[in-house]
């Protein structure tokens, strides 16, 4: 079962509802900078307007898994905030770099819990306190080369 990040179209922004080429190539430049810098300043503020800019383009639809995005979501973990948005930009950047791969919700989903990874390694050299024992577990099912078929199962693809 998936979800969709779904297209919220603000009044004035019915002229933006689709993306251009320059957008989508940003956006992914900031979800690829959010990787080594999650708590930078300026960064974060490129972060917050490519999740609003994604949100509102109607023409890119990323299905994202509602089991991850509740793990990543959790309200006890500082950085939920920082995790949950990296999910949702690295699987439009998956989608807007990988184009022929659109219909792989399964690559998707492993490209953008690995771009989550490099973000919670990040915060944690910062923050070497910021544990969450699901980005742990994902971690360590990443370096077992387990995460693909852990992602698949928690994922699953119903239809």
């Amino acid at each position: 079962m998936f979800g969709f990040l779904c297209v919220v179209i603000p009044q004035r922004a019915a002229a933006q509802g689709t993306s251009t080429p320059e957008e989508r190539a940003r956006w992914a430049e900031i979800t690829h900078k959010l990787e080594s810098n999650p708590l930078d300043e300026s960064v974060n503020k490129d972060g917050e307007w490519a999740l609003n800019r994604l949100s509102e383009a109607h023409d890119i639809h990323v299905p994202l898994c509602p089991a991850l995005l509740g793990e990543f979501n959790d309200a006890k973990y500082k950085y939920r905030h920082e995790i949950t948005r990296q999910y949702m930009l690295a699987s439009g950047a998956f989608l807007i770099e990988n184009p022929a791969k659109a219909s792989d919700v399964a690559a998707m989903n492993v490209a953008a819990v690995e771009s989550v990874l490099k973000v919670y390694s990040a915060i944690l050299q910062q923050k070497s306190d910021a544990k969450s024992k699901v980005l742990d577990d994902l971690l360590k099912k990443q370096s077992q080369g387990k995460l693909d078929d852990a992602l698949r199962k928690q994922c699953k693809e119903t239809g």
